[in-house]
């Protein structure tokens, strides 16, 4: 008969089925196979098979950890409040070392004994005992710290806000600072000799080569921080940061492979402990990427489940073509003008406020914001007897600058050069392209690819980014005819036409500024979707049905890209086009989309705008009663002590790998009578206190499982 039984552990139990959004600062591993990642509220996560697997370890309390080293069995954690931890047993317990005078951002041990971390208000500390007590050191800034790497127990860099990175040769006695030409933000660092790589805010990196600093630009139009660096060696490193973008540089931060990956949100840290193996985590999530091949897949550990789906955000009418629009400078906003209501987001996407409910001329086609000067907008209203118009009063006041003009009745005919802020080009309807330099106030005309030097009812124009000449024109007249990409190479002197499908319309276009020659188009109402890496070179057809609308690229990655049905799906990938996800969308039809990086997509459709939200459910392998981090060599069931006992005795086992183990309890008969544990646990030494109280004295048997195999089974008395 199966009774059910109060079992006490030796330490810890968690049996969790999903955790909540807090995520992680830090990931680190001493020897590529022990990985820990720390985090906010004392989340505390280790692996012992180099990430395949993670348990549960918070039993540091409940602090916000910034920063994590390891060396052996040391392990050093830094955090909020000036919090110092210590484990000697590989991060199965700590001891706090904790010192007062503000929080401290990140910690570097050379050996055993010698670290340092630094933190907020140019803080430096330095133990020589292996953390039990530190030392203050000058810095010589009152700028934050935020990032730390020594070398060796003499050199070391730490680096911090408004440009600041500091320097020492004698271990931290002096310290003496760079000119590093930005005055961003600097949130990591990481130095391989003659090389130092410091990581900053909006989407910019400083390098020093030995001689000089350089500021390399990422160049991503939502200017995303780049929240870590993991160097490899003096030439080549990886960086992370944005909405989930990693990319690897071999030639100091000169170019960038952006590698695919499935996370999509804010990356704080990346580690690689090699050219194989490394590891990357967000800030809020306890979803875990590993690879083990450079970067060329990462996948998450075990356990974790994603769920996608668009929630409506704001109810909107009048949506036509793709009036969304990013803020120049100010990453978190975006605008939208739909029909004759201008909106405009502070956080995302989340909420809106209505800066003009009645710009005049009627459903919006197009809206932009001037990049030198917010003031400044414009728009493409209507279709038929359409016009554009101006406002130099963000938005308050309107006027024309062509009215009327036929325009087409679903797309988007006016587009802004990115190269050039007061250069706009408009497609008029059966007419050649035209141009202003000077925001509209006076026009020039082009030509077109069709006889008579005209397009048709182009839906949507592209220029390439930081080249100017470069202009792409999707042509197409609804229900009539084939849908058309045109290409000039001379600024829309001349044309020609690069690509043909079977559907009428090329309803929108996607480039990026992360990779020049990248471009991707949707076809109406049938013809798949399209990409080229060659700008319109040559395409590759990535076999999507049905009637395709809108598209864009993660505005920080190019990795992950989107489009939407005329419907009420759309459909995500994070490999480059590769493989596709069905989301729905929550009305229909499709209008707008805005990429706006890679864990922030935003879609118009039907009667408002909806935002991807992304949830990661998290399962950690159960760390019941470790007792040593030690990886067994097999897995083993030791006999219970006391035997005979009354009536509690302790069981340990080995587990060798990451496994689902059961460890039971039957009589002589064969019942079982008790669990001791069932779960998933990661490779460790366990121990286990077992109470009998509700059991009759008499002979007993108890079983270690691994997987549904059993392991070894040992007799034991109790005596009452």
């Amino acid at each position: 008969m199966k009774k059910l039984l109060t079992v006490f552990f030796g330490f810890i139990i968690f049996a969790i089925s999903s955790y909540s959004q807090t995520g992680f600062n830090s990931v680190y591993s001493k020897d590529g196979q022990v990985v820990i990642a720390v985090g906010d509220g004392g989340t505390i996560f280790i692996s012992y098979d180099a990430g395949a697997t993670f348990g549960s370890y918070p039993n540091a309390g409940a602090l916000n950890f910034n920063s994590v080293h390891a060396i052996n069995q040391k392990v050093w954690l830094v955090g909020d409040g000036g919090v110092v931890q210590v484990s000697t047993n590989g991060g199965i317990s700590y001891t706090n070392y904790g010192i007062s005078g503000g929080d401290l951002n990140s910690v570097c041990f050379t050996d055993e004994n010698t670290g340092w971390a630094v933190g907020n208000g140019g803080r430096v500390v330095k133990s020589i005992n292996g953390g039990a007590s530190w030392s203050p050191q000058t810095s010589g800034t009152a700028n934050d710290l935020n990032g730390v790497k020594f070398i060796n127990s003499n050199t070391g860099y730490a680096c911090g806000n408004n440009g600041t990175v500091i320097y020492t040769v004698n271990g931290g006695t002096t310290w003496q600072s760079y000119t590093t030409g930005t005055t961003k933000n600097l949130l990591s660092i990481d130095a391989v000799n003659p090389t130092v790589v410091a990581t900053g805010a909006d989407g910019i990196i400083a390098v020093y080569n030995g001689t000089i600093w350089q500021i390399r630009d990422y160049k991503s139009v939502i200017k995303p921080d780049v929240r870590s660096v993991s160097m490899l060696n003096a030439s080549a490193f990886y960086t992370c940061g944005g909405g989930g973008f990693i990319n690897f540089s071999n030639d100091q931060g000169a170019t960038r492979t952006y590698q695919d990956n499935p996370m999509q949100a804010p990356l704080s840290d990346i580690f690689m402990y090699d050219g194989s193996k490394g590891w990357a985590v967000a800030n809020n999530n306890q979803a875990i990427l590993r690879t083990s091949d450079g970067g060329a897949t990462w996948q998450f550990q075990s356990g974790v489940t994603v769920t996608k789906s668009l929630v409506r955000k704001q109810n909107t009418s009048g949506n036509i073509g793709n009036p969304f629009c990013l803020h120049p400078t100010n990453k978190n906003t975006v605008f939208i003008l739909t029909g004759t209501v201008l909106r405009r987001s502070l956080d995302r996407g989340e909420t809106w406020s209505t800066l003009n409910g009645s710009v005049p001329g009627g459903s919006c086609h197009s809206f932009f914001i001037n990049q030198a000067d917010t003031n400044l907008m414009i728009a493409s209203m209507g279709s038929s007897g359409g016009r554009v118009i101006v406002s130099t009063d963000y938005g308050a006041t309107w006027t024309n600058s062509i009215n009327p003009i036929n325009l087409t009745s679903y797309g988007m005919p006016l587009e802004v050069d990115p190269n050039n802020p007061n250069t706009v080009y408009l497609a008029p309807d059966n007419a050649p392209l035209r141009v202003s330099t000077n925001w509209g106030a006076n026009w020039t005309l082009l030509s077109g690819g069709e006889p008579g030097g005209v397009f048709r009812s182009p839906c949507d124009v592209i220029i390439q980014y930081e080249n100017p000449n470069v202009i792409l024109i999707g042509d197409g007249t609804t229900g009539s005819g084939s849908g058309k990409v045109w290409k000039s190479s001379n600024g829309g002197l001349n044309w020609t036409l690069i690509n043909t499908v079977s559907g009428s319309e090329i309803p929108m276009m996607a480039n990026t500024s992360l990779d020049l020659n990248l471009m991707y188009h949707t076809t109406w109402s049938s013809g798949s979707f399209w990409k080229s890496q060659t700008m319109g070179t040559s395409f590759s057809n990535l076999n999507q049905s049905g009637s395709l609308w809108a598209c864009d690229i993660a505005k920080d990655d190019p990795t992950a890209v989107a489009y939407d049905l005329y419907g009420t799906n759309t459909f995500l990938s994070v490999n480059e086009g590769n493989t596709f996800q069905q989301i729905p969308a929550t009305s229909s039809p499709a209008a707008g989309v805005v990429f706006m990086d890679k864990s922030t997509l935003l879609f118009q459709h039907g009667s408002g705008i909806d935002k991807l939200v992304i949830t990661y459910n998290v399962t950690p392998v159960v760390s019941n009663g470790q007792v040593s981090s030690e990886i067994p060599s097999s897995f083993g069931l030791s006999q219970n002590y006391p035997n005979p006992f009354n009536p509690v005795t302790k069981i340990k086992y080995d587990v060798a790998k990451a496994s689902n183990i059961s460890v039971k309890v039957f009589d002589i008969l064969g019942n079982e009578v008790a669990t001791v544990f069932s779960g998933n646990l990661a490779p460790g030494k366990y121990s286990a206190d077992f109470n009998a109280s509700n059991l009759a004295t008499g002979i007993y048997f108890y079983s270690l499982s691994a997987d549904g195999l059993k392991i070894d089974t040992k007799k034991m008395i109790l005596v009452k």
